[in-house]
Protein backbone atom coordinates (compact mmCIF):
# COMPACT_ATOMS: atom_id res chain seq x y z
CA UNK A 1 0.00 0.00 0.00
CA UNK A 2 2.79 2.42 0.89
CA UNK A 3 4.54 1.70 -2.43
CA UNK A 4 1.36 2.42 -4.37
CA UNK A 5 0.89 5.69 -2.49
CA UNK A 6 4.52 6.66 -3.00
CA UNK A 7 4.30 5.86 -6.71
CA UNK A 8 1.13 7.93 -7.02
CA UNK A 9 2.81 10.87 -5.29
CA UNK A 10 5.84 10.65 -7.55
CA UNK A 11 3.64 10.42 -10.65
CA UNK A 12 1.66 13.46 -9.50
CA UNK A 13 4.84 15.42 -8.90
CA UNK A 14 6.11 14.55 -12.37
CA UNK A 15 2.85 15.66 -13.97
CA UNK A 16 2.98 18.94 -12.03
CA UNK A 17 6.60 19.45 -13.06
CA UNK A 18 5.77 18.87 -16.72
CA UNK A 19 2.88 21.31 -16.51
CA UNK A 20 5.04 23.96 -14.87
CA UNK A 21 7.57 23.61 -17.67
CA UNK A 22 4.92 24.39 -20.23
CA UNK A 23 4.29 20.78 -21.10
CA UNK A 24 6.84 20.76 -23.93
CA UNK A 25 7.58 17.29 -25.14
CA UNK A 26 11.07 16.32 -26.22
CA UNK A 27 10.15 16.09 -29.91
CA UNK A 28 8.77 19.65 -29.94
CA UNK A 29 11.85 20.91 -28.11
CA UNK A 30 14.13 19.14 -30.60
CA UNK A 31 12.24 20.68 -33.55
CA UNK A 32 12.57 24.12 -31.97
CA UNK A 33 16.31 23.67 -31.39
CA UNK A 34 16.83 22.56 -35.01
CA UNK A 35 14.78 25.51 -36.30
CA UNK A 36 16.74 27.85 -34.03
CA UNK A 37 20.01 26.59 -35.54
CA UNK A 38 18.66 27.40 -39.02
CA UNK A 39 17.53 30.85 -37.85
CA UNK A 40 20.99 31.47 -36.40
CA UNK A 41 22.71 30.51 -39.64
CA UNK A 42 20.38 32.76 -41.61
CA UNK A 43 21.02 35.69 -39.25
CA UNK A 44 24.76 35.06 -39.49
CA UNK A 45 24.58 35.11 -43.32
CA UNK A 46 22.67 38.40 -43.10
CA UNK A 47 25.45 39.92 -41.00
CA UNK A 48 23.55 40.20 -37.70
CA UNK A 49 25.80 41.40 -34.87
CA UNK A 50 25.43 38.92 -32.00
CA UNK A 51 27.49 40.98 -29.52
CA UNK A 52 24.57 42.26 -27.44
CA UNK A 53 22.54 39.06 -27.59
CA UNK A 54 19.72 39.98 -29.96
CA UNK A 55 16.44 38.22 -30.56
CA UNK A 56 16.85 36.52 -33.95
CA UNK A 57 13.47 34.82 -34.43
CA UNK A 58 10.28 36.29 -33.02
CA UNK A 59 8.42 34.02 -33.47
CA UNK A 60 10.33 31.00 -34.70
CA UNK A 61 9.31 29.98 -38.23
CA UNK A 62 6.49 27.42 -38.20
CA UNK A 63 6.54 27.39 -34.37
CA UNK A 64 4.71 30.55 -33.27
CA UNK A 65 4.89 29.69 -29.57
CA UNK A 66 8.72 29.75 -29.66
CA UNK A 67 11.34 32.50 -30.03
CA UNK A 68 15.11 32.42 -30.44
CA UNK A 69 17.40 34.65 -28.42
CA UNK A 70 21.18 34.95 -28.43
CA UNK A 71 22.86 35.36 -25.04
CA UNK A 72 26.25 35.15 -23.39
CA UNK A 73 27.31 32.01 -21.60
CA UNK A 74 27.67 32.79 -18.74
CA UNK A 75 24.97 35.46 -18.86
CA UNK A 76 25.89 39.15 -18.73
CA UNK A 77 23.81 42.19 -17.80
CA UNK A 78 23.19 42.95 -21.49
CA UNK A 79 21.33 39.61 -21.78
CA UNK A 80 18.72 40.87 -19.32
CA UNK A 81 18.12 44.11 -21.25
CA UNK A 82 14.56 43.89 -22.62
CA UNK A 83 15.75 45.60 -25.82
CA UNK A 84 17.79 42.46 -26.54
CA UNK A 85 15.01 39.98 -25.76
CA UNK A 86 12.19 38.73 -27.92
CA UNK A 87 9.06 40.86 -27.62
CA UNK A 88 6.70 37.90 -28.06
CA UNK A 89 8.22 36.13 -25.05
CA UNK A 90 8.25 39.26 -22.87
CA UNK A 91 4.61 40.01 -23.72
CA UNK A 92 3.47 36.42 -23.14
CA UNK A 93 2.50 35.79 -26.77
CA UNK A 94 5.17 33.07 -26.94
CA UNK A 95 5.64 30.65 -24.06
CA UNK A 96 8.91 29.02 -25.04
CA UNK A 97 12.39 30.04 -26.09
CA UNK A 98 15.62 28.67 -27.43
CA UNK A 99 18.69 30.46 -26.15
CA UNK A 100 21.90 30.19 -28.16
CA UNK A 101 25.34 31.57 -27.45
CA UNK A 102 27.06 33.98 -29.86
CA UNK A 103 28.53 31.01 -31.76
CA UNK A 104 25.14 29.33 -32.22
CA UNK A 105 25.61 26.69 -29.52
CA UNK A 106 22.58 25.73 -27.44
CA UNK A 107 22.48 27.23 -23.96
CA UNK A 108 18.93 26.13 -23.08
CA UNK A 109 15.50 25.55 -24.54
CA UNK A 110 12.31 25.60 -22.52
Amino acid sequence: MRRVLAAALVAGALVALAASCGGVDEAERDRAVAAAARAFEQAKEEGVDFTDGPCIADPLEAMPNWVVDVAHDPRQDVDDDPANQCESYRSGDADHFVELDRDGNLIRAK
